[in-house]
C-alpha cells in the first residue's frame, strides 16, 4: 500500500507552492490546490531507476534506451488495450506542449486557425499563440445533468467559417474531466473526416479515468484518425514527473511522422534526457500497483469534495469528473465577479485556478490530488470564503 495521506515539505521545490497564482493572506496557511501536478511522493519503482542510471557517471547525449519504447507498447497494451504501437512510431519529446507546437507546425502554417473546445487548457492557448497560429474555440454544451458534451454543429459551422484544417483535441478532456465516450470520440472523427481536418490528440491524462469510463484514443475508432492523428502521451501526470518533462508522441502514418519528426528535431523538444528516459522505464515497467492506488484515492478526493460542496457552499456547483485529478467548479452562482471570488479565495490561503485562464469565466479549477487532510483543509477554505 502507498502511504497518500503522508505530507511533504514542497517549498523550495514546486512552483504551486512558491509562486501562487494570485496574493493570498499571510495570516492563513497556504493551500495550493491549482497547477496540475501532485503533491505525492514518486515511487520508489522512479526513483531506483533514477538512482541505477547515475550510478554511472557519464550523462553525454545518447539515443533513447530502447527499453523506453518497448515500456510504452507494453503500458499501452496493458492500460488502455492499444495493441499496434510499433519502436519507430514512438518519439521521445522534452514536454508535451513542445510536441504540441511541432505537431501544429507539422499540420498548419503561420496564421492558420486551430480549433479547440472551450473551455480548454490554458497551455493549449499558449501554444497556439506561440506557433504563430490563431485560435478557434468551440463552446462545449452541458446536458440537463450539467455534463459537458460536443456541440458537432458548432464544430462544422467553425470548420466551414474558418477553413480548419487541424483540431487539438484533449482526451480525457482539461479542466472538465470529461472521459469522451467511444460514440463521441467516432461522431468528432467522422466531422474531421469529412473537411479533411487533422487531429492533435492530447493524451497525457488518459490513466486518470474512473471506472466506468474508459480511456478511447481517436487513433482506436477511426481509418482516418489512425492515419491522420499526431498523438502526444507521457508519464508526467501520472506519476508526478512535470519538472523531468517525461513525455512521447505517437504516431502511426509513414508521411505524417516523418513531417512531425523533422519539426520535433528543429524545435529541439525530442533529444532525449537521460533521467527522464529512466524515470519512464522504472514506472512503466513496475508502477501498475501505484497507479490503481493513486486512482482509486483520487477518486475518494473527488467525492468527498464533490458532496463537501454541495452540502456546505451552495453558491458554487461541482459535478463529479469521469477523469483527470482536477475539478472544474462553477462559481457563477456566488453572483459575484471571478475578481471578488479571487479575492475571498486568497484572503483564506485558498489557491484555486481561475476560469478566465480557460475561456471559463466565473468557474475555477481545483486540483485534488494531494493527502486528504490537505483537501479537507482546502474545502473548509472554500466555504469561509464563500460564507
Amino acid at each position: 500500500m502507498y502511504d497518500f495521506d503522508r505530507k511533504l515539505d514542497q517549498r523550495g521545490f514546486d512552483e504551486k507552492w512558491d509562486a501562487p497564482r494570485y496574493p493570498t493572506a499571510e495570516d492563513k496557511p497556504l493551500i495550493p490546490m491549482w497547477v496540475a501536478d501532485m503533491d505525492f511522493a514518486v515511487p520508489d519503482c522512479v526513483l531506483n531507476a533514477i538512482r541505477a542510471r547515475l550510478d554511472h557517471p557519464a550523462f553525454g547525449y545518447s539515443d533513447p534506451d530502447p527499453r523506453f519504447a518497448q515500456s510504452i507498447i507494453a503500458w499501452m497494451k496493458e492500460r488502455h488495450g492499444v495493441t499496434d504501437i510499433r519502436p519507430e512510431m514512438i518519439r521521445y519529446q522534452n514536454s508535451a506542449l513542445g510536441g504540441v507546437v511541432a505537431a501544429l507546425k507539422t499540420l498548419t502554417r503561420p496564421g492558420d486557425p486551430v480549433l479547440i473546445q472551450f473551455p480548454n487548457y490554458n497551455g493549449f492557448t499558449h501554444a497556439i499563440s506561440d506557433a504563430g497560429r490563431r485560435l478557434v474555440g468551440s463552446p462545449l454544451i452541458q446536458d440537463g445533468e450539467g455534463v459537458f458534451r460536443v456541440d458537432l454543429a458548432d464544430m462544422e459551422k467553425r470548420i466551414l467559417e474558418e477553413n480548419i484544417r487541424c483540431f487539438l483535441f484533449c482526451a480525457p478532456h482539461n479542466p472538465t474531466g470529461r472521459v469522451w465516450t467511444r460514440e463521441e470520440i467516432q461522431q468528432v472523427c467522422a466531422l474531421c473526416e469529412k473537411y479533411g481536418v487533422s487531429i492533435i490528440s492530447d493524451e497525457v491524462w488518459a490513466d486518470f479515468v474512473f471506472a466506468p469510463a474508459r480511456h478511447v484514443s481517436p487513433t482506436q475508432v477511426s481509418d482516418y484518425a489512425h492515419e491522420n492523428t499526431i498523438t502526444i502521451c507521457g508519464a508526467s501526470k501520472t506519476f508526478n514527473l512535470a519538472g523531468l518533462h517525461t513525455s512521447y508522441s505517437v504516431v502511426y502514418n509513414d508521411e505524417l511522422r516523418r513531417r512531425f519528426h523533422k519539426w520535433s528535431a528543429e524545435s529541439y523538444c525530442d533529444d532525449p534526457n537521460t533521467l527522464s528516459i529512466a524515470a519512464l522505464i522504472g514506472a512503466y515497467t513496475e508502477g501498475h500497483r501505484y497507479v490503481d492506488e493513486l486512482v482509486a484515492y483520487i477518486r475518494q478526493n473527488m467525492e468527498l469534495a464533490c458532496g463537501f460542496i454541495q452540502r456546505e457552499v451552495p453558491g458554487v456547483r461541482s459535478g463529479l469528473p469521469e477523469g483527470t485529478y482536477t475539478m472544474w467548479l462553477d462559481f457563477t452562482g456566488t453572483g459575484r465577479s471571478q475578481a471578488e471570488n479571487i479575492r475571498r479565495l486568497g484572503d483564506q490561503g485558498l489557491v484555486l485556478s481561475p476560469g478566465k485562464d480557460y475561456h471559463g469565466e466565473g468557474w475555477f479549477r481545483m486540483n485534488v490530488a494531494c493527502p486528504r487532510a490537505q483537501l479537507e483543509q482546502a474545502l473548509q477554505a472554500l466555504k469561509a470564503a464563500m460564507a
